[in-house]
């Protein structure tokens, strides 16, 4: 039997598995000692490949978290430098409200000045030089946003864009004068300002009405002089042509005269000649003496059936003469209730023109000085005196209510009762008597109401004698020149009204000898121009005619200047009225006319009646200049006055432009018209749609150039009617209120859809040239000479200024903080620039830190800003205004304020990059860390498993080696 050896499969079993619990051992003690349930990918494929992800993840939010902490290192860098720059601009704000006040002198602004320099430098340089590992952070590097800011230029110029609504395209504004008086252009000019004369054949003018039924004035001396000793030491003055003679017998006497004639309280400024009259041997010779010394007022002498010498004169003759007309005044005693000289007080002159515009949106009338004095005594009394010195009235308080007595001009006494009430006239002054308080009213607005009239207290007599001369007395017959208006052609008040407006009867000035060249010459010397400064009075008569009851407003406007003794304004709508409630046109006429508030004109007019009784019309009669055809040749004359003014028709323009776009045309374009008596003064009508940035600009004028800019909000505009009302809404309360800048005599009328822009100074283009108004502005007329280029009032197309809109780039530092995986996904951080030019919101270039200093107030007032209200300076601010230094701390605050949120936002943002840190490293843990408790239970199993395998291997084995020791 063969030999067979027994595999020991209990064995091979039992290895097998002790084998298996050994690897089984081996893995979870990597795990164990690893503490990882994934070591490989073999441990869980995908578990191994979600969990690699998640590592990647991690180390990436590691990096994220660390860009994050450098870029708030950076803003904080950033922010120090900001916060340092504040600092400092709020040192220089106190520096510059140091420098305001006025207890500083201009030295101690300039030493202020050198400090606020340094600041300024010193915000440019940390601008400059703040940088974190090399980047500038704080001078952008990136247009952060396009902004609309004001550009100042050194010089102003045409506007870019504001010539694109060219006049000439509208045929509004021709091109006729590439230049004038040195002014670029090209221009048109206003019609001139001047006084024509009209013909009206109904009313009789053709082109004049001679006054007739006068005759020669006659003086005639009364008894007490009869021979020539007689006349010895006579004065004889006549009323308005300053001059005088003193009569005398050698010459002993001293040979200078002058001061006033008490009869016509007129300055005679020296001009008193002494006549000697020794070597007249009768009356007779005294006479050609007096003729001879005046030949221009004394025409001839006579002897009347009473013996009695007379002279024929042109003007009122004058007698004894005296410093001051009070030389003949009572004495009465004072008041005692004030200390003298009290001036009157409270005037104020007319805004922007020689007289008040009834016409103004906004009127800015002048004010009338006053003086007031109660509970006055009787027997006591006043002296009012007038400019330089010269008394107008005593008042005397008397006993009882009686009414003032006529002033006299002899002695210019008055007496009133204290308990009277009503109105006292004296010269050039009204009063008001009233519950025992006297109120005085000078006549005139302005420095005359104000600082030239004054009241002394009591009433001193003889004081004033300058000369002891005879009062060469007589009498004055006057016999009356009368012109007259018949208005009886009309049979329909609506012509006469056509007719009449913008007309005017002015009564014409004559010596005798000079009426006529003036006429020839093309107009009547009617002193429409003449004023204080030319030491008389404008104008002295006129009644013009408006009709504010017309369509077209330029119909209600008076275009002659105004007279100080009233407006001489008649309304011819007045006349509707009249005639709708019965009157007859004449009889309506007169009344209008006799209405008027002009004194001159009042004491003029009388009724014109036919032979029936019946009213025909006007009788004018002669003034003082002289009464009678024979003396003079005074005439009336219809004249006609045009406004300084030119007409845009917009609607002529629109019907022509339909395929225009309104308002966007109009946006940034715009027109200017000059001063006539200013070559540098213009007024720029700026069209915008929407407000202006920073609000509307003060003005900025370079050189000697005097801008006014005027802006229009055209946003509502949709046809030429609504576009003229615009520009008048917008811009008349402008040129007529109380910005000083703006109110000059420029003015507005909106006629449908046509624009009048005029010059509210009525003048004419006659003799007087070097007239000036209450504001020292020269009244002529610029006379036009094309050879010369030289003109008037001007209007051109486009806006001409130094100012204007610019666009400026506000720059910004732009950086990328990644906080993400992607590199579309991250953090920008935008930093504003911090340099001047945007503290200050120029651009950059167009002005030097030189320019801002607190050396002059305008200055002062542009770094401090303004509040609504009056400024210092004079100039109206209708909103507040804030400073450059406001801007610029407020730009440095937003800036921080703007880098501080980033720097919260990177702090939050670092926040959420450690939570999802912690999260995908829990999520990745879940899924690659071991469960210790599982895996020591496995090891543990595979340990004891190991251990029972080798328990029963070695038993397997041991009955193996049983069956083989039987071998043996």
């Amino acid at each position: 039997m063969a030999m067979m050896i027994m595999n020991n499969a209990a064995a091979a079993m039992t290895l097998g598995e002790l084998n298996k619990n050994i690897s089984q051992i081996g893995k979870q003690l990597k795990k164990l000692s690893s503490g990882q349930r994934i070591v490989g990918a073999g441990d869980d494929a995908s578990g191994y490949s979600i969990s690699e992800k998640m590592r990647v993840r991690i180390r990436a939010l590691g990096q994220n978290e660390r860009n994050v902490q450098n870029g708030s290192a950076l803003l904080r860098v950033a922010e120090g430098g900001v916060q340092s720059q504040l600092d400092i601009m709020r040192t220089i704000k106190e520096k510059v409200i140091d420098a305001d006040n006025d207890t500083n002198t201009d030295i101690d602004r300039a030493t202020i000045q050198k400090e606020i320099d340094h600041g300024f430098r010193q915000i440019e340089n940390i601008a400059r030089e703040t940088t974190y590992n090399g980047k500038r952070l704080l001078v952008g590097d990136k247009v952060g946003e396009k902004v609309y800011s004001w550009v100042v230029d050194d010089k102003s110029s045409l506007l870019p864009g504001s010539d694109e609504m060219r006049m000439i395209d509208m045929n509004m504004i021709d091109d006729k004068y590439e230049s004038l008086n040195g002014i670029v252009g090209p221009f048109d000019l206003f019609k001139k300002s001047k006084i024509e004369s009209a013909t009206l054949d109904k009313l009789g003018f053709s082109p004049t009405i001679q006054l007739e039924g006068g005759d020669d004035n006659i003086y005639t001396f009364d008894s007490s002089f009869k021979t020539v000793d007689d006349f010895d030491g006579a004065a004889l003055a006549e009323s308005y042509s300053d001059t005088a003679i003193v009569l005398k017998k050698g010459s002993n006497a001293e040979n200078k005269y002058g001061g006033y004639v008490n009869y016509c309280n007129v300055r005679l400024n020296n001009n008193v000649k002494e006549v000697d009259i020794s070597g007249c041997s009768s009356v007779e010779e005294v006479m050609e003496v007096i003729q001879a010394k005046l030949p221009n007022i004394v025409k001839g002498y006579g002897v009347d059936e009473n013996g009695a010498y007379y002279l024929k004169t042109v003007r009122t003759l004058g007698g004894r003469m005296y410093r001051y007309s009070s030389a003949q005044m009572e004495e009465v005693g004072k008041t005692g209730l004030f200390n003298g000289p009290s001036y009157f007080s409270g005037g104020e002159e007319a805004s922007g023109a020689i007289d008040d515009d009834p016409d103004s949106v906004e009127p800015n009338p002048g004010k009338k000085a006053t003086w007031s004095l109660s509970d006055m005594q009787a027997n006591t009394g006043i002296t009012i005196y007038q400019d330089y010195g010269k008394s107008i009235a005593g008042l005397k308080f008397v006993d009882g209510n009686g009414a003032p007595s006529p002033y006299n001009p002899y002695n210019g006494m008055q007496t009133v009762g204290i308990d009277y009430e009503g109105t006292i006239l004296f010269g050039d002054c009204t009063g008001e008597l009233k519950n025992g308080t006297l109120e005085i009213t000078a006549l005139r607005e302005g420095i005359y109401g104000n600082t030239s009239y004054y009241v002394k207290d009591g009433i001193e007599k003889e004081k004033y004698e300058f000369l002891a001369t005879k009062s060469l007395s007589g009498t004055n017959d006057q016999p009356w020149a009368y012109g007259t208006v018949d208005v009886s052609a009309y049979d329909d008040v609506e012509t006469l009204i056509d007719d009449l407006k913008g007309k005017a009867i002015t009564f014409s000035y004559s010596n005798g000898y000079a009426q006529d060249s003036y006429y020839e010459n093309g107009y009547p010397y009617d002193f429409s121009t003449r004023n204080e400064y030319s030491n008389s009075d404008a104008p002295y008569f006129y009644v013009e005619f408006i009709d504010t009851g017309s369509s077209n407003p330029v119909d209600g406007m008076y275009k002659f200047p105004h007279s100080i003794f009233g407006d001489g304004v008649v309304d011819l709508d007045a006349l509707r009225s009249a005639v709708a409630g019965g009157k007859t046109i004449a009889e309506a006429f007169y009344d209008c006319c006799k209405s008027s508030t002009a004194r001159e004109v009042q004491g003029r007019i009388e009724e014109a009646t036919s032979d029936g009784g019946q009213v025909i019309g006007l009788k004018i009669r002669a003034g003082n200049f002289g009464v009678g055809t024979a003396g003079n040749k005074e005439k009336l004359f219809l004249t006609q006055n045009q406004l300084r003014s030119y007409t845009l028709d917009y609607g002529k323009w629109f019907n022509e432009n339909p395929d225009k776009t309104i308002p966007d045309f109009l946006n940034n374009k715009g027109f200017r018209f000059y001063c006539a008596s200013c070559d540098n003064q213009w007024f720029n009508i700026h069209f915008i749609t929407e407000e202006l940035p920073g609000g509307r600009p003060q003005n900025s004028d370079p050189g000697a150039e005097d801008i006014k800019h005027l802006y229009v909000d055209v946003s509502g505009v949709t046809d030429a009617e609504s576009l003229v009302k615009a520009i008048y809404d917008q811009a008349m309360p402008q040129l007529t209120g109380s910005d000083p800048d703006l109110n000059h005599f420029m003015r507005l009328v909106a006629d449908g859809d046509k624009l009048i822009i005029y010059d509210e100074r009525r003048l004419t283009d006659s003799y007087l040239r070097n007239a000036k108004d209450k504001k020292g502005n020269y009244l002529y007329e610029y006379q036009w000479d094309d050879a010369e280029n030289v003109g008037g009032a001007k209007i051109a197309d486009g806006v001409w200024d130094n100012v204007s809109i610019g666009e400026r780039d506000v720059y910004v530092r732009d950086l990328i903080i990644q906080d993400t995986d992607h590199a579309s996904m991250n953090i920008r951080l935008r930093i504003p620039q911090t340099t001047m030019d945007h503290l200050f919101g120029y651009q950059a270039g167009t002005r030097d830190l030189s320019e801002f200093n607190v050396l002059t107030a305008k200055s002062r007032e542009e770094l401090l800003g303004n509040k609504a209200g009056k400024s210092r300076s004079g100039r109206i601010i209708p909103k507040d205004e804030k400073g450059l230094l406001d801007t610029a701390i407020d730009y440095l605050t937003n800036a921080n304020t703007l880098i501080g949120a980033q720097n919260m936002r990177l702090g939050m943002t670092e926040s959420n990059i450690v939570v999802q840190q912690e999260n995908t490293t829990a999520s990745e843990s879940t899924i690659r860390d071991a469960d210790m408790a599982k895996e020591m239970a496995e090891y543990t199993k595979a340990s004891v498993l190991s251990q029972a395998s080798q328990s029963m291997l070695a038993q397997a084995n041991q009955n193996g080696s049983a069956i083989l020791s039987l071998l043996q």
